[in-house]
């Protein structure tokens, strides 16, 4: 069955429809968003660690008393 073969909704059901797909879209926008962020997050800790890393390499040692 095809889209023009459907009936057409109307009035208040249409526009829980176009809610709904709305509603869908926001969803599917939020999750993607979410994992980017994630992966974004990940990378720049990464990136802080190696940072991190390479300062304690370059601190002076301490002299012993």
């Amino acid at each position: 069955m095809s889209d023009r073969d459907a009936p057409q909704l109307r009035g208040d059901a249409a526009w829980r429809a176009q809610k709904a797909e709305i509603a869908k879209r926001n969803d599917a926008a939020r999750k993607r968003g979410a994992a980017e962020r994630a992966a974004a997050d990940a990378k720049a800790a990464a990136r802080r660690r190696e940072a991190d890393a390479r300062e304690a390499e370059n601190l002076p040692v301490e002299p012993e008393p």
